[in-house]
């Protein structure tokens, strides 16, 4: 065989196997495509019990396997039951917003509500309209709607659940092995492997506990502020507040002007200033307070970004995207002042 034939099979080969790898690749991909969530929600979760699994292991006399389950055990009891009895309340209390906007009463209100925005507005736009009925309505309908929809998913919820803990019992296990195989396969410098392993621990460390941890915080604060001055369903409200924290610029904002409105309107005026003043000094100090502290100022993404991160992040993955939307766009900032690191380093050889 000539050194021409030779290097076409060469060439033929290599040109197969890359077009082999291809599509093994691509159906791969698309097996493990309806699990995405299930085990980034593990990485997750395994990054941030990785300490705690790390000193029971260390108590266990390095006994991974009991070390990890025993961990995941205090997850389920402690993180996710309460989440499961919270989203059972969640549904109740939706479920009594729709009926009360169905209700002459709360039609009274809702029509005062629209004749006090549409005052101001109507003696500078005299044509100016404003129905907050329907939309009052088509907010009730489509918030029951889609946690009526959750709720028919149990099964589904419930099968992506046990496979998130299976998933988190092996990375809290193995994490250490799976670290290993992903540098040895990487083909970058194993020390640039090692910093990127840094910055993903980091940007998830920071992006859960200085965005995820004061909404729930802020959530938990408005639920109690709205309980001790008379909000109706006031654990749904608080819910939705720890979501509108996430919004740059607006935050809870967005849940206690209409809280404050309601109660002015009920004639309960003491009631709502000390609304306002839950909202303003407790509620509302929280992110100044906590954040410096919770959130590393090493990743910190400019607001803007972070509210098309979050808005993103839920039209392409659903309810979980605003933690998945702000975690992605953070671990991107991170990976180009690592790129960035690398470029000048070639350009000082």
């Amino acid at each position: 065989m000539c050194y021409n034939e030779i290097m076409n099979t060469d060439l033929v080969q290599k040109y197969f196997f890359a077009g082999l790898f291809l599509l093994v690749t691509a159906l791969i991909f698309f097996i493990f495509l309806p699990f995405l969530e299930v085990l980034v929600l593990s990485v997750i979760f395994a990054v941030l019990l990785t300490p705690l699994y790390e000193r029971v292991s260390k108590d266990m006399y390095g006994k991974k396997g009991p070390a990890a389950f025993l961990v995941i055990l205090l997850f389920t009891l402690v993180i996710i039951a309460p989440l499961v009895l919270l989203g059972g309340l969640i549904l109740d209390e939706a479920r009594d917003v729709y009926t009360n906007l169905s209700s002459q009463n709360q039609a009274d209100y809702v029509q005062k509500l629209t004749g006090i925005i549409e005052g101001p507005i109507k003696s500078f736009y005299p044509t100016f309209s404003l129905n907050l009925g329907e939309i009052a309505s088509a907010g009730a309908d489509w918030l029951v709607g889609h946690l009526t929809a959750v709720l028919s998913k149990v099964f589904s919820i419930a099968t992506g659940l046990i496979l998130m803990l299976i998933s988190l019992y092996f990375f809290l296990r193995d994490g250490a092995k799976f670290k290993k195989i992903l540098v040895k396969l990487s083909p970058l410098n194993d020390k640039y492997d090692e910093q990127i392993f840094a910055k993903i621990k980091l940007t998830i460390s920071a992006t859960m506990k200085g965005v995820l941890l004061v909404a729930i915080i802020q959530g938990v604060l408005a639920c109690i502020g709205m309980l001790i001055f008379g909000v109706p369903n006031a654990i749904l409200w608080g819910s939705i507040s720890a979501i509108a924290s996430l919004v740059p610029g607006l935050g809870t904002a967005i849940v206690f002007i209409p809280a404050v409105a309601y109660m002015f309107i009920l004639g309960n005026t003491a009631f709502a200033i000390g609304l306002i003043v839950w909202g303003v000094v407790v509620v509302g100090l929280v992110d100044n307070f906590l954040t410096p502290y919770l959130y590393s100022r090493e990743i910190e993404v400019h607001p803007l970004i972070t509210l098309f991160a979050v808005l993103g992040g839920l039209i392409v993955f659903g309810p979980i995207g605003f933690i998945f939307g702000p975690l992605v766009v953070a671990l991107f900032f991170s990976l180009i002042e690592i790129y960035q690191g690398i470029i000048s380093k070639n350009k000082n050889l």
